[in-house]
């Protein structure tokens, strides 16, 4: 993973309070926005896979920006710090940059999506 200071690129947490106040409580309603983002995910990672492949910049940055408010929404907290590290460096044109990012990515959405289903599955 990345190797930052300061940042929990280790675990990967969510905290559901934002939802859980966005939808005042209502579990229904809390799990069908985690269906979405978990629906989600998969489409928006590759993506940003194929965008980097093809060397589109503003395209990652555009992917990457767009999959930040479902973050916040998760409490997805370590993904919405790889997420703006992604868009910066490609809003800077430094897709070399976004590589590995985009790898720690994808691993940080398969954890967080393993604790969203445990979630729904309480």
């Amino acid at each position: 993973l990345v190797n930052r200071t300061n940042h929990r690129w280790w675990m990967p947490t969510i905290d559901l309070t934002r939802l859980t106040a966005f939808c005042t409580g209502d579990r229904t309603r809390m799990e069908r926005y985690i269906r979405a983002y978990m629906d989600a995910q998969p489409d928006g990672m590759a993506q940003l896979k194929e965008m980097l492949a093809n060397g589109d910049a503003r395209g990652v940055a555009v992917v990457a920006h767009s999959l930040r408010p479902q973050s916040t929404f998760m409490g997805a907290e370590v993904v919405l710090e790889v997420l703006t590290t992604i868009e910066q460096h490609a809003r800077s044109d430094d897709l070399a940059a976004c590589a590995a990012p985009i790898a720690t990515l994808e691993v940080l959405q398969m954890a967080v999506t393993a604790e969203l289903r445990a979630f729904l599955d309480q």
